[in-house]
């Protein structure tokens, strides 16, 4: 299925509603009066932090403190949504290494979890799934080729829009350049990033013309951006939108790196917290501020800001 320009976006995204149920209109947050659920990565020098309880977790809804439990992860299947630029910067070294990079993802998944695959120049493509067959997506990983423009924002919204299923969504976007055909802007994928049940992150090449953001490393693990000075107007954009979700941007600058990146994400996966908790003492419609902290112990937690709840 390829789709240009705004009608692309609009027929993509009635595409993903029709295969999920969904109705055609914008994602929003899976919240019901029952359940919230929260996914949180805890780490601690820059490596991931085992053996917590609920009780060392404080959750606080819109002010309001709440009782979270933590939801077993096994129950709780991915549906993983690969976003991929093949614009025609992608051609050659770096299309070959972001289909080895997407074979590693796939292969960090859980036999339960379903993946999908969206490409994007100045078209979109929805090529694969969401499906439980990893081999029909990596079969589908073999036939890419790079052409055009790059539309990453309205690829974004797409890939948010086909991830609206299930509890735990992941969208992990790549690109190796700025966007400059996108109908949609990146203030309006923001905020459906924020109201949807989508946990974002961005992969970004670092080419020798970008090398302004420095990747930053991270013990062991794929060079993660953080505060970099200066930073690109459109890294800093899906920094932002990846932040906002509780995900992170990841930096690479070779196809070593790219598939380090790929592969860290799957495994950050399956050693997150789910935080279950029934809201109480909060008005259910309309936007929730999200705080994630630690209680008793020392470590950072990256979970998602906030949540909406449609009337």
């Amino acid at each position: 299925m390829k789709l240009a320009g705004s009608t692309g976006v609009l027929a993509l995204l009635t595409a993903a509603a029709t295969a999920s149920g969904a109705a055609q209109k914008p994602p929003v947050f899976r919240a019901d009066v029952e359940n919230v659920y929260v996914d949180a990565f805890v780490t601690r020098g820059g490596q991931p932090v085992a053996g917590l309880t609920a009780a060392d977790f404080e959750l606080r809804d819109n002010g309001v403190r709440q009782r979270p439990e933590l939801a077993a992860a096994a129950s709780l299947p991915l549906l993983a949504v690969l976003v991929f630029d093949t614009s025609s910067s992608m051609e050659g070294e770096r299309l070959a290494a972001l289909r080895a990079s997407g074979e590693a993802f796939l292969a960090g998944l859980r036999p339960a979890d379903e993946a999908a695959l969206v490409t994007f120049s100045h078209k979109l493509s929805w090529l694969a799934g969401p499906t439980s067959d990893k081999d029909s997506v990596r079969r589908t990983l073999a036939q890419l080729r790079a052409a055009g423009a790059t539309a990453a924002y309205d690829a974004l919204y797409a890939g948010i829009a086909m991830s609206d299923k299930g509890v735990r969504p992941l969208v992990v976007l790549f690109s190796d350049g700025e966007d400059n055909v996108s109908f949609l802007g990146a203030r309006q994928v923001r905020a459906v990033a924020e109201r949807s049940n989508a946990l974002v992150h961005v992969v970004a090449w670092r080419s020798e013309s970008r090398s302004a953001w420095p990747p930053v490393s991270v013990r062991g693990m794929p060079p993660l951006i953080e505060t970099p000075t200066p930073e690109p107007e459109d890294i800093r954009l899906l920094r932002q939108i990846a932040e906002a979700t509780g995900g992170r941007l990841w930096g690479a600058d070779s196809p070593a790196r790219l598939r380090e990146a790929f592969a860290a994400i799957a495994d950050a996966m399956g050693q997150r917290y789910v935080l279950s908790y029934s809201p109480s003492g909060v008005k259910r419609e309309g936007w929730h501020q999200l705080e994630v902290k630690l209680r008793g112990q020392k470590g950072d937690v990256h979970a998602r800001r906030g949540y909406w709840v449609a009337q």
